[in-house]
């Protein structure tokens, strides 16, 4: 499989929401998204100054995306991972792996100090962000107040 990690832009919105849909309606995830929300989650970083946003394409087919929030901490500048996903019949050959990498490349090109995001403690997941180099945190908690 050929593909090339590019910014992404406007003309990926509606290939980027595909991703995100089929990519959570899968284990482990089983989410049920729309199109409409993907979009606008994907739209929501473009939007967002100085934010980082990455694609993985193939022939004009996105297939994967990373989607990175600036925040400054007391460190520094760092990038939030708000989204990785890819096509599920296109992983396992490498595109979540360029993807993470040429996030913290960008990131840290533009002036951050690191790149961090949340996601499962065990698992696959787990398994793959620690292969990619990134640590767990054993001494942070994830914390939600849900409306309902």
């Amino acid at each position: 499989m050929s593909f090339r990690i590019e910014r992404l832009v406007e003309k990926h919105i509606g290939g980027a929401a595909v991703v995100l849909v089929n990519a959570y309606a899968l284990p482990p995830w089983n989410e049920s998204w729309s199109l409409e929300a993907a979009a606008e989650n994907v739209t929501y970083v473009l939007e967002t100054p100085r934010s980082i946003a990455l694609a993985a394409v193939d022939g004009g087919k996105v297939l994967g995306i990373a989607l990175g929030i600036r925040q400054r901490r007391h460190t520094g500048p760092v990038i939030y991972l708000d989204e990785l996903s890819v096509q599920p019949d296109a992983q396992g050959k490498g595109i979540g792996t360029a993807l993470l990498s040429a996030m913290f490349e960008t990131a840290t090109a533009e002036g951050c100090s690191s790149v961090w995001l949340i996601s499962q403690r065990a698992g696959a997941l787990s398994e793959f962000y620690q292969r990619c180099e990134f640590a767990m945190r054993s001494d942070l908690g994830l914390y939600s107040r849900s409306s309902g």
